[in-house]
């Protein structure tokens, strides 16, 4: 069975989905013709992909201190998790709403941090979804929204998940929620590991 990986770094998409286009070829042309039109359309490609450009902002004083008890409440237990969460924001100027698509894909190409699990898209889910999986870390729900978010807005959020064996019988399993609050623009990487004892 294939699992959807993302492995690919910004670039590499770029360039592929570049190579990829499907228009028919067309003959040479004379020097003093414009280019043609795949280089163009690998231009839009890289430019749609740089839209989202992430900085780090870092959990609030409130959300960090979520953290730090969830993960203290997870050493209490055998160390039955982990969790991380990271802020970013980003500046927008174009008339048209940030895409989550976007915003995934600017995570992934971040850090290997996040792009280093064989991931299967569990694609776009209701913040329901997030707030049954929060484990030790409940106080996220409704705390991520009234911090990061100005109280209106409708976050999206895309959902990835993992299994892995770590040892003889033993496995971890990883949820990451990548939340695009796109009024805001602010970008929340819930990252929570659930370890078999």
């Amino acid at each position: 069975m294939m699992r959807n990986t993302l492995k690919w770094s910004v670039l590499a998409s770029a360039l592929l989905l570049g190579a990829c286009n499907n228009t028919p070829s067309e003959p040479a042309q004379e020097p003093t013709q414009p280019a043609p039109e795949s280089t163009q359309s690998v231009r839009a490609v890289e430019s749609k992909l740089s839209q989202i450009e992430l900085e780090w902002e870092g959990p609030t004083p409130l959300l960090e201190s979520i953290m730090e008890a969830g993960n203290d409440d997870c050493d209490a237990h055998n160390n039955w998790c982990d969790g991380t969460l990271d802020v970013y924001g980003f500046p927008w100027s174009s008339p048209q709403a940030p895409t989550l698509s976007d915003a995934v894909e600017s995570v992934f190409a971040l850090s290997q941090d996040y792009s280093y699990f064989p991931w299967q898209d569990r694609g776009t889910v209701p913040f329901s979804t997030l707030s049954d999986t929060l484990f030790k870390f409940e106080a996220l729900d409704p705390s991520l929204l009234t911090e990061l978010g100005n109280g209106t807005e409708q976050v999206q959020i895309r959902y990835f998940y993992s299994t892995y064996l770590v040892a003889p019988g033993a496995s971890d399993w990883n949820h990451l929620f990548i939340v695009l609050f796109p009024q805001s623009h602010r970008v929340a990487v819930f990252n929570l590991v659930n370890h078999e004892i």
